[in-house]
């Protein structure tokens, strides 16, 4: 099957942001200023539905750069447009919020978002340049958790992070901004990350600041008051035996990223560099590219001789292919640490307890 029965949809509405944060893999600042088309995004989706009946659900998540820099009457646009092609059909969103929030933008985070939920991203040290701009990020999350809104923060673990905090200190700063999840997301050298490599924590590092997040959330019953999408995928993963997520290396088969520009590729964090399709192309032209295919070849058997011999293999399954093995020590990106605990602990309660709701089994928990 050239595309998986339930997908997911990674809407780039522009290319660039209003921030400039180093980790960033649309570039930020520096991404295109252009905006996506929904006339042409819309009859992109029409087609794929003619060519792919067999597409059960499709989650679009509008991204960017900032998705809401967009015209408001082209999100809703492609928001009315898109909502009853197929039978089961979600929407997220990932935004900053650091921008004032227009009664324009409140109503329609409120119209399509309120349901589903969506994130918004806090970076230690790397996302606001200012007091100010954090200030406004922080008040335009009450506001919207006020409105009634589910949302996930999503953090990415950088090198300053983990040398300088604790992850309990994290999660107990997005308990009290009231978010109902968090999300620990890793950093791949795509974008702005390329040209800013000293942001990215040794994989050992990385590995040793899981773990202790993962003691400190059963110690702390974190689990009762937040969900912590990660730990949730690793719970899953060893209790039911679920490759979700980036563990799944099935990402090229179910999920489709479109640029602004309207080119397509896969994955989002490689998408901008990539592509494989074009939305104005015939549908089956791109989804049969030799690019894409080779893409979801690469992915499924692809992998690193020693992941075979591992204990952890059957619940890593190889972690995420866009994360790669530290050179110089050859250690690997997975979360091993917290696999080996899992393996001998065999602590299956406690691990169920980690395991979130419906609302957190969206790609990346959102």
């Amino acid at each position: 099957m050239i595309l998986a029965a339930n997908v997911s949809v990674y809407l780039k509405t522009t290319e660039t942001c209003n921030l400039n944060c180093k980790h960033c893999f649309t570039s930020g600042t520096n991404g295109k200023k252009i905006f996506f088309s929904p006339k042409k995004t819309i009859s992109f989706f029409e087609r794929l539905k003619q060519e792919c009946g067999w597409i059960k659900s499709i989650r679009y998540m509008f991204h960017g750069g900032e998705p809401l820099l967009a015209p408001m009457e082209d999100l809703y646009e492609a928001y009315h447009g898109l909502k009853n092609i197929f039978p089961e059909t979600q929407f997220s969103l990932q935004t900053n919020l650091a921008y004032h929030l227009t009664p324009e933008r409140r109503n329609f985070i409120k119209e399509v978002f309120l349901t589903e939920g969506f994130g918004t991203s806090w970076d230690y040290d790397i996302r606001f340049t200012s007091e100010s701009q954090k200030e406004l990020w922080e008040n335009n999350v009450k506001t919207l958790i006020r409105d009634g809104h589910y949302i996930t923060m999503i953090v990415s673990i950088t090198k300053n992070l983990i040398e300088e905090k604790e992850p309990i200190e994290i999660i107990e700063y997005a308990k009290g901004l009231g978010f109902q999840n968090i999300l620990f997301e890793r950093i791949t050298s795509d974008g702005n990350a390329k040209t800013n490599e000293s942001i990215l924590p040794s994989n050992q590092k990385q590995d040793e600041w899981l773990h202790r997040m993962f003691n400190q959330s059963l110690e702390y019953k974190t689990y009762e008051y937040i969900g912590n999408m990660l730990m949730s995928e690793l719970a899953r993963a060893y209790v039911n035996h679920e490759h979700t997520a980036n563990r799944c290396r099935m990402c090229e088969q179910s999920l489709i990223t479109i640029n602004a520009d309207g080119t397509i590729g896969g994955c989002p964090n490689t998408a901008p560099s990539e592509h494989w399709g074009h939305i104005e192309w015939p549908v089956l032209q791109s989804l049969k590219a030799e690019k894409r295919i080779k893409a979801i070849a690469c992915e499924s058997l692809d992998r690193p001789e020693e992941c075979y011999k591992c204990e952890a293999f059957e619940y890593c399954n190889s972690d995420c292919n866009k994360l790669p093995w530290d050179k110089e020590t050859n250690y690997c990106s997975a979360p091993k640490k917290i696999w080996q605990q899992m393996i001998r602990d065999n602590d299956i309660p406690s691990y169920k307890k980690l395991i979130v709701g419906a609302k957190g089994d969206g790609p990346h928990g959102i």
